[in-house]
């Protein structure tokens, strides 16, 4: 299936209905015409004069992407390709690198990380494209822009969010700790919105998301022939993010190796490219975050002591959101507001009795486990009015499966993150799958997707 445009400039090639419908609306908001194709066939039928950068799958149901990109360089050798790889896949980052990739953004990914790799890598080739961000007019002038409102029901959170509208525009360095899923990149973007760097832009990195010798050169850059594959200088983020924010997430699995070169860059705003010889200054603002005890780590001697109290200049805890619970109900609306707009759906309605169920639950993965319960809720609800007897249906699934963990197995859940959407739109195909028998035609209906992308799911999981 194709979605194109007349004299569409971007190309997004990826079978994930849910995600190139999220990039075409992020992308068209940043003035992009984007056109989408679900397959490689249909990908390189689209490539035209007027594309001007390529967004491309690693993994298509009728190809993969390392092996499509000598086709989009025989047709178009100058358009920039950003090449979508999974999660912690290095050596596929690799891979895509020495086969002519500009770029490689790994999945689960963030949108302004991805579109900022789209422009870079325009800028390298010399082209001009005409798009801007949110927060910009098309014709280039700055809209003014309102600082966000942070508002909570809970006393701590009134408290948190005050003393972050302080520190915001101090441009001081700040590490944000807390459990995993409650928060911390939110935080951060808030934070650098209420900053006088808010137009400026916001660079995420995932500290524990590559190994060390490509974390290096995704945090400091590369110059050309610094390592096999890298046929062009490169950027890295904190070159990206100068005079903007970069944020460091799980800064405590930082590599060892890396954290004097952080440190250097924390006192002297100094650095080197990886192979380069000369010295780099950056105007980063620094926002790190961790859900692990530093200070233990500084015991241990996994974290350098001095980096520790270079990041730690204010420390702002996240509560968990078994701590807020007063906050849940307005989370849920937010976050249904959000999937509805991903999905290009109306809002869901919910009513008070079901929200006053969901703030009665305990959430031990967050924030993270909350929305991840709603894109599960709202992917099988009829219609757009969440009742009752669904969430009480969902919530009773839910602690069931919980109980039917053995309590070894508990202990261990409890210590791992929550699942992943593309682990639930997984684990809800496989339970489809099992229970139409395999058949196409039911899963399809009872999923609400096309027998297409049934198909491409079925390639994706190697099911027949």
């Amino acid at each position: 299936m194709t979605f194109p445009q007349n004299h569409s400039n971007l190309l997004l090639i990826d079978d994930d209905e849910n995600l190139t419908r999220l990039l075409t609306i992020t992308a068209k908001s940043r003035g992009w015409r984007p056109a989408v194709a679900d397959n490689a066939l249909s990908g390189l039928s689209l490539l035209s004069e007027h594309i001007k950068a390529v967004v491309l799958d690693y993994q298509l149901p009728d190809a993969k992407g390392i092996d499509v990109l000598p086709k989009i360089r025989g047709k178009f050798p100058n358009v920039p390709v950003i090449m979508l790889t999974g999660h912690n896949d290095a050596e596929t980052a690799v891979h895509a690198l020495r086969a002519g990739a500009d770029d490689y953004v790994t999945k689960p990914f963030d949108l302004e990380h991805l579109f900022t790799a789209i422009h870079e890598s325009i800028k390298r080739r010399g082209q001009q494209i005409r798009s801007y961000k949110p927060q910009e007019r098309q014709d280039g002038k700055q809209k003014n822009i309102a600082p966000p409102v942070l508002e909570s029901n809970n006393p701590a959170m009134k408290a948190l969010f005050a003393r972050v509208e302080k520190v915001a525009g101090l441009d001081i360095t700040l590490l944000l700790t807390g459990e995993s899923g409650t928060g911390k990149t939110y935080l951060a973007r808030k934070i650098h919105a209420l900053s006088g760097r808010m137009k400026e832009p916001f660079i995420p990195v995932s500290c524990p998301a590559l190994p060390s010798e490509l974390l290096e050169s995704e945090l400091f850059g590369h110059e050309k022939g610094a390592f096999t594959g890298a046929t062009a200088a490169r950027k890295g983020r904190f070159e990206q993010a100068s005079k903007g924010t970069i944020f460091l997430d799980e800064i405590g699995d930082l590599p060892h190796a890396l954290q004097p070169k952080l440190l250097n860059i924390l006192q002297d705003r100094e650095f080197f490219r990886v192979g380069g010889s000369n010295i780099l200054r950056t105007d980063a603002r620094v926002i790190a975050a961790t859900n692990a005890d530093l200070r233990a780590k500084v015991m241990d001697r996994t974290f350098r002591e001095d980096l520790f109290y270079r990041l730690n200049i204010v420390e702002i805890r996240m509560p968990s959101l078994g701590e807020r619970s007063e906050d849940i109900p307005a989370l849920t609306l937010k976050i249904l507001s959000r999937i509805a707009a991903e999905r290009g759906v109306g809002p869901w309605e919910i009513d008070d009795e079901s929200l006053a169920l969901m703030a009665s639950e305990s959430w031990p993965g967050n924030i993270r486990q909350l929305e991840n319960f709603l894109e599960r809720t709202t992917a099988f609800a009829d219609g757009e009015a969440l009742h009752q007897d669904l969430i009480q249906s969902a919530l009773a699934l839910r602690q069931g499966q919980r109980k039917a963990q053995p309590s070894s197995a508990r202990a261990h859940a409890g210590a791992a993150k929550p699942m992943t959407l593309p682990e639930l739109e997984k684990e809800q195909f496989m339970r489809a799958y099992r229970d139409c028998s395999g058949k196409r035609s039911s899963m399809a209906e009872r999923l609400g997707i096309s027998e297409r992308t049934v198909y491409n799911r079925l390639a994706r999981y190697g099911l027949k």
